[in-house]
């Protein structure tokens, strides 16, 4: 009788792990699916911005409203994608019908940065968000993209850990 209730713990335990492990695996599913979806959608709009192709918000907050600066205080970067609803701003697009496995497809915003421009060109932040098959599961990435003449000059990649607004 001891074996039998030994056997019986021990298989419990072995399918709270397994199931613990299917979770993780689930978990970890979710969120390849989110970023492979944000990367694909930083590139085809990056190139869409490159050919021309693709609209971008020039739009300016009040300058009280930016990320905490003080009143009077140049703006450091835009933040038009962190507002709330995220990337339902009319200027955000999904470069994308669908994406594989996707709850939803891929968006993005670009956003002019003016106080990031190079001389004789222009700057922008492009920000990108991929969903995994929960909704739940979202990878923000972003790149900044300084351009002189159709060319990059100078591109810097981030991935957004978390969004607080």
């Amino acid at each position: 009788m001891a074996v039998s209730a030994a056997v019986a713990a021990l298989t419990a335990i072995w399918f709270e792990s397994a199931l613990t492990e299917s979770r993780r695996t689930r978990a970890l599913s979710d969120r390849l699916i989110a970023f492979h979806a944000a990367d694909a959608a930083l590139g085809a709009c990056t190139a869409a911005l490159l050919r021309g192709t693709a609209r971008y918000s020039s739009a300016h907050a009040s300058r009280g409203e930016l990320q905490g600066e003080p009143h009077g205080q140049p703006q450091r970067e835009p933040t038009m994608w962190q507002r709330m609803p995220a990337l339902a701003h009319p200027d955000a697009f999904s470069p994308f019908a669908d994406w594989p496995m996707a709850a939803q497809p891929p968006r993005c915003l670009i956003e002019a940065w003016p106080d990031a421009d190079p001389p004789d060109g222009r700057a922008y932040l492009i920000t990108a968000r991929g969903v995994g098959a929960q909704a739940s599961s979202a990878v923000w990435l972003q790149t900044q993209l300084a351009v002189r003449g159709g060319r990059v000059v100078a591109q810097r990649w981030r991935r957004v850990a978390a969004l607080h607004r």
